[in-house]
């Protein structure tokens, strides 16, 4: 096929034109940028135009059916009927009178989706309306063939056509010499010679001029046979060549490719900077988003460290606590006191529990306000720091995608310290203290009544014993001073059992209650954090939603650069 180069590079050309337009389209740019591509691909789609010229029977149509490999153009058309034919392409063939000396012919023939053939009537049988016709068509044409029969090469009608057209119209020209298989060589050279002169003297220069049998290139397109030696004797490379030569390396198309190209390139680096723009934007967001991200993480970690100071006046105070009912139940065990668990063994206990208790609230309660409020401090000078890092590395058009609004930390501390006032009063009315001391007391109890029981006994067996035998008396006498001896040594050793049991039950509800708080504190800070970072999360979308659509895009821009690069390395520059 004719043109190869050029519908090659049209194609490719307009396939990349399509995607930059669709690229265009979907980011919404401006009507003009548009329009303009939509034109350049309207000129592109629109097919090449071959015009062919000559005296009746000089053999046109069947120089068009040789060119097309392909028999479309009647040959057989009487002189008087004839008329100027447009071949286009269709779908379905059909005619169409556009005058009455002006045809379309419609026919689903693929190289018409191509090229578009004026197939016009003799010269030596052009009418006005003819000439008119014919003459709209040869400055548009990217190819005009002047055909004249090798039997009959001087008529002077197609001189006189060639004189009426403007000479800038005849750049794409050129001369053919149909059935030169009718003449031999030395004739045909002659003839060429004659046809030079000629158009020398008329036109002011010299088209080419090729001798085709239009015959044997056709049937060297359409037959099995000895195609390369038809093909040979036909002539009619030589010309294929020059005509490809001029569609694709000089014709007014090639620029066209050109100025389509550069002019398109033009439109995609617009869209290829925009398109970074967005998207090195978006990084540099993603960017400050992962450091935001590593501060409020670094800043939180500083936080849960502080919460340890914060909790040593709580300990402390426990310590304090525990020391006050320390000293409280030493004087409650003094030693008569403690002689006395013989006879009473639930109220004090109860009361001293109480005591304790009150104590402890009255101690911690402030201590842990105090906590709460430094951490509430320390956490609200969180926040203008995060507001200061939003307005200086965020872009202005997705700063508004973080949230503004202050956290509630009135509510906040509110909410923590209730949650520690219940821990406080779940930890510190627990009855294990006093349990334990209970069981121990019981226990004390117990075992103290037998060398009482034993001591007063000896105490009255002594008197009596007296008044019997004085040595007696001095028997039941050490029996009793030994039985209180004995007493009075482990009332004293469950004295200190008592107390390092109240000790040890002191240390561990003040790690419990240590914990716990230091439990409800960080899951307070957990929560504070959780609504900080909530508060990005909205960006984080957006930069997640707008990755998602841009790296396409890059990856689009990026392959239609190289598309057009590659396009403009094979189009001819000016």
């Amino acid at each position: 096929m004719v043109a190869d180069t050029y519908l090659q590079l049209r194609t490719e050309l307009e396939t990349a034109l399509s995607a930059l337009l669709q690229l265009s389209s979907e980011m919404r740019r401006d009507a003009t940028s548009l329009t303009t591509l939509k034109g350049l691909l309207a000129d592109l789609r629109e097919p090449l135009l071959f015009v062919v010229v000559g005296e009746v029977k000089a053999g046109k149509s069947s120089l068009l059916n040789a060119i097309f490999g392909e028999e479309f153009a009647k040959v057989d058309v009487l002189p008087a009927t004839d008329k100027v034919y447009i071949f286009r392409y269709s779908e379905a063939e059909s005619t169409v009178e556009v005058s009455p000396h002006l045809t379309e012919r419609h026919q689903p023939i693929e190289f018409l989706r191509d090229f578009n053939v004026v197939d016009t009537p003799g010269t030596n049988t052009i009418v006005p309306e003819h000439q008119t016709i014919t003459e709209t068509f040869i400055p548009r044409a990217d190819l005009v063939l002047f055909v004249f029969s090798v039997t009959n090469p001087w008529t002077q009608s197609a001189w006189t056509l060639l004189e009426l057209v403007q000479k800038r119209w005849l750049k794409n020209v050129v001369f053919v010499l149909q059935q030169a298989d009718l003449r031999d060589e030395t004739e045909i050279g002659s003839i060429r010679e004659h046809l030079a002169n000629t158009a020398q003297q008329k036109l002011g220069f010299a088209p080419p001029i090729f001798a085709v049998s239009a015959r044997k290139a056709l049937a060297a397109k359409t037959t099995s046979g000895d195609s390369g030696t038809l093909w040979a004797e036909s002539g009619f490379g030589p010309l294929e060549d020059q005509i490809n030569h001029m569609v694709n390396e000089s014709g007014a198309r090639m620029l066209k490719l050109e100025s389509a190209e550069r002019t398109a390139s033009l439109m995609l680096s617009d869209v290829a900077q925009e398109v970074r723009g967005s998207f090195e934007m978006i990084e540099r967001d993603e960017e400050q988003l992962a450091r935001m991200n590593a501060f409020l993480q670094s800043r939180k970690e500083q936080t849960l460290r502080q919460v340890a100071g914060f909790l040593r006046g709580v300990d402390q105070a426990c310590r304090d606590s525990a020391e006050h009912g320390t000293k409280l139940l030493e004087d409650k065990l003094s030693f008569w006191k403690t002689w006395r668990l013989i006879w009473s063994r639930a109220q004090w206990q109860h009361d001293f529990q109480n005591e304790v208790e009150t104590k402890l609230r009255t101690v911690v309660q402030p201590q842990v306000e105090n906590a709460v409020q430094l951490l509430e401090s320390d956490l609200r000078s969180l926040w203008p720091q995060l507001q200061d890092m939003i307005e200086l590395q965020f872009a202005s058009d997705t700063k508004h995608r973080v949230t503004r609004s202050i956290p509630d930390f009135a509510q906040q501390r509110r909410d923590l310290l209730r949650s520690v006032q219940l821990t406080l009063v779940e930890r510190v009315a627990g009855k294990g203290v006093e349990e334990r001391l209970a069981r121990m007391f019981a226990e004390s109890a117990a075992w103290l009544r037998l060398p009482a029981g034993v001591a007063a006994a000896g105490g009255v067996a002594t008197v009596l014993a007296a008044m019997i035998s004085a040595s007696v008396a001095d028997v039941t006498g050490i029996v009793a001073t030994s039985a209180l001896a004995l007493g009075t040594f482990f009332a004293f050793s469950q004295r200190r059992k008592i107390i390092n049991a109240y000790h040890k039950e002191m240390d561990m509800k003040r790690a419990e209650l240590t914990r716990a708080i230091e439990g409800q504190m960080q899951h307070a800070i957990d929560l504070f954090y959780a609504e900080i970072s909530g508060a990005f999360q909205p960006l984080a979308v957006f930069c997640e939603t707008e990755r998602k659509r841009y790296e396409p895009l890059v990856s689009r821009v990026d392959e239609l650069k190289q598309t057009f690069s590659l396009l403009k390395s094979r189009l001819p520059r000016e």
